[in-house]
């Protein structure tokens, strides 16, 4: 069974189609991309699987069970954290208070005998902010701040982990880093949705990529599938299909 699965969801705002009738599911133990180009409707059906955003048409189930009505904060005590395209962090906190905040708010929800200040210990030096972690969050780089806000979200120990563009703002290093990191989150059991532009990020961690174009899933497979699909080469990359192999090679993809 699935952690997570969209049933031919569509989202239509007045009349346009964000996105029409997606269907796709998010594994345990694995790290799932999604992929587009601007405006493909990726952060809108992302926000309906975190709960901000209802379908207009269609389901979201989470462990099986249809959470398509069921508010934002009540995915999260299930196991569902998210990061967001435009950050959203606690900019007067230190880096350790903002990932210190997640664990209490978690804490005083799940009622165990979790230590909020060793959480926040812990993921510092697991997401490599330990020498940042007296700074205030609006004086660190955006790249760092990004790894702030994925701290944050692993604070609330979750079963489930969507990203939306974490690799934004970051250099080639710590784009390294953050890859490695996913990987082993996803061999720890944990489900992982990636949205991300850095093509080549999404092709060397997931196990299955999805790709949207004008708000529909065109293709689905493993990364190998997905950059030899020709309709993939030119939605995503705007090339003519014979000019497709040339561009996917300058992106750093083939």
């Amino acid at each position: 069974m699935p952690a997570l699965q969209a049933e031919t969801v569509s989202v239509r705002f007045g009349g346009v189609v964000a996105v029409d009738r997606v269907s796709l599911s998010v594994e345990r133990g694995a790290i799932t991309g999604l992929i587009g180009p601007n405006g493909a409707g990726k952060t809108t059906i992302f926000n309906v699987f975190g709960g901000l955003q209802p379908p207009t048409e269609g389901r979201v189930l989470l462990d099986g069970k249809d959470i398509t009505r069921v508010k934002a904060h009540t995915r999260a005590r299930k196991g569902m954290a998210r990061t967001f395209q435009r950050l959203e962090v606690f900019g007067t906190l230190s880096v350790r208070d903002n990932i210190r905040v997640a664990a209490e708010i978690r804490k005083a929800w799940a009622r165990d005998r979790s230590r909020p200040a060793a959480v926040a210990e812990e993921l510092l030096d697991r997401i490599g902010l330990r020498d940042v972690a007296e700074s205030r969050v609006d004086a660190v780089p955006t790249g760092t701040a990004r790894l702030v806000e994925l701290a944050r979200a692993l604070a609330t120990r979750p079963s489930l982990l969507l990203l939306d563009e974490p690799g934004s703002g970051l250099d080639q290093q710590e784009t390294t880093v953050l890859g490695d990191l996913l990987l082993d989150l996803a061999a720890e059991g944990m489900a992982v949705l990636l949205v991300e532009h850095d093509v080549e990020l999404v092709m060397r961690v997931c196990d299955r990529v999805n790709v949207l174009d004008f708000g529909r899933l065109i293709a689905e497979g493993t990364p190998a599938e997905v950059q030899a699909d020709p309709a993939v080469q030119a939605a995503y990359l705007g090339a003519e299909e014979g000019d497709a192999d040339e561009d996917l090679e300058e992106a750093g993809v083939r």
